[in-house]
């Protein structure tokens, strides 16, 4: 009897010991309630929205400012330029010189582009017209003094064309072909002198321009300075 009393008393130990155990990785297995779970399940779910959100933003962000960059290059029509040395075609010297144009001053670069729009729809007065006001707007800014000074000359109103060059040049502006319309002005005027004075301000910044040479051979030739004039249609050769 006593016998069967302790094997009934192991038993009941051994099972007692086996719900413990089951207790103890139920615990474990299951540490949070199902309450918790829909919680933490919500809070995953929103984090993942804001995520998203800020990924739409940032991408938004960036495809703006791509288009203000692209907003920032002037609108110019492609004309096909094979030199970047001044042309006495003023509408293409005007399609070619675009690198100066002030990019923090959104109504100057406005009226830049728009004047420069109407110069190659040859409505040359319109033209005119807001490149002087681009200088009204920013008169420390160059540009619109070189296209206007290039408007007047392609007008025939040389006197005020090198009154714009002269500006520009007292700016300190980095472009010689101020030096050379400057002179293609004087020499419009038959001030032969001051366009001889120009044509050699600008070889000794560009030294490699052929017609530079031609055109101040001829102004030689015209002050009957046949040997300056000679040397100088050998240098255009």
């Amino acid at each position: 009897m006593l016998y069967i009393i302790g094997i009934f008393a192991l038993l009941l130990i051994i099972y007692g010991i086996i719900r413990i155990i089951n207790s103890r990785n139920k615990a474990f297995s299951s540490k949070l309630s199902l309450r918790e779970r829909k919680e933490l399940e919500k809070m995953l779910e929103k984090k993942a929205k804001i995520e998203e959100a800020e990924k739409e933003e940032k991408e938004e962000v960036d495809k703006k400012e791509k288009e203000d960059k692209e907003e920032d290059k002037p609108g110019v029509p492609a004309v096909e330029i094979k030199t970047t040395f001044p042309s006495k075609d003023i509408k293409e010297e005007i399609s070619r010189f675009v690198k100066h144009i002030e990019r923090n001053n959104f109504k100057v670069q406005n009226s830049i582009r728009n004047g420069i729009q109407n110069f190659i729809n040859l409505d040359l007065k319109v033209a005119l017209e807001e490149f002087s006001l681009a200088v009204e707007l920013n008169p420390q800014d160059s540009t619109g003094y070189y296209f206007r000074g290039l408007t007047k000359l392609q007008l025939g109103n040389f006197e005020s064309a090198i009154s714009d060059f002269t500006d520009l040049i007292n700016l300190r502006m980095k472009e010689p072909g101020a030096f050379y319309y400057r002179a293609l002005a004087y020499y419009k005027l038959q001030d032969l002198d001051n366009a001889i004075l120009n044509f050699k301000s600008y070889i000794s910044a560009e030294s490699s321009f052929a017609q530079v040479y031609y055109d101040l051979a001829i102004c030689y030739k015209e002050k009957e300075r046949f040997v300056e004039a000679i040397n100088s249609f050998s240098q255009a050769i």
